[in-house]
């Protein structure tokens, strides 16, 4: 491929990355107006169970992170960019579970109330599109057991891992989508008569 090309290709996609990054927030917002308000009151249960699988989920990332060898079959393999990975997962599962546990309050020394929305947006977007491709790969790698192939984790927790972190970050995703009761709009009805 000429190098023009190859620059060429680069800068499209830059330019779509800069255009989705300032499109899609206005859009969200549009779309879910509520979302990006702030919410009254805690999670529902569902919301609840999800903060705490996701919590689950990013705190065992952030043990591999930090150099812990459980639920490792092969811990040789994990290598600095693996942990790196394991780091910024982790750190986004938590930060999404904060978010969704911890909505917007107004007042002096609180946080704003868009944060907890940016920040449960990204982390359960995190969660379920991170989770989502590395599920079917992990997948894979169990059933075919491709010889050039050795995962740092043990398949089976971290098929268990990536299943927990789809579910708790559409569950997140969901909650924070979901506007509180006291928000919606009353429905008008007319007297019988």
């Amino acid at each position: 491929m000429p190098g023009w090309e190859a620059a060429l290709i680069q800068f499209g996609f830059i330019g779509m990355g800069l255009g989705l990054t300032l499109a899609l927030p206005a859009y969200l917002r549009r779309r879910w107006p509520e979302a990006f308000a702030g919410r009254g009151g805690g999670p529902s249960p569902l919301g609840r169970a999800a903060v705490v699988l996701g919590a689950a989920v990013g705190l065992m990332w952030l043990y591999w992170a930090a150099g812990g060898t459980a639920g490792l079959a092969h811990p040789d393999e994990g290598r600095a960019t693996w942990r790196l990975l394991c780091g910024i997962c982790g750190t986004w599962a938590l930060a999404a579970a904060f978010a969704v546990a911890r909505p917007g309050r107004e007042g002096p020394g609180r946080l704003p109330r868009w944060l907890p929305s940016v920040l449960g947006w990204l982390g359960s977007g995190s969660l379920f599109a991170w989770s989502g491709w590395k599920l079917p790969f992990t997948l894979y790698v169990a059933v075919a057991a491709p010889p050039d192939v050795a995962l740092p984790e043990q398949l089976g927790l971290a098929i268990t891992l990536h299943l927990c972190a789809v579910v708790a970050g559409g569950a997140m995703m969901w909650t924070l989508t979901r506007a509180p009761l006291r928000t919606r709009p009353e429905v008008a009805t007319a007297p019988p008569g």
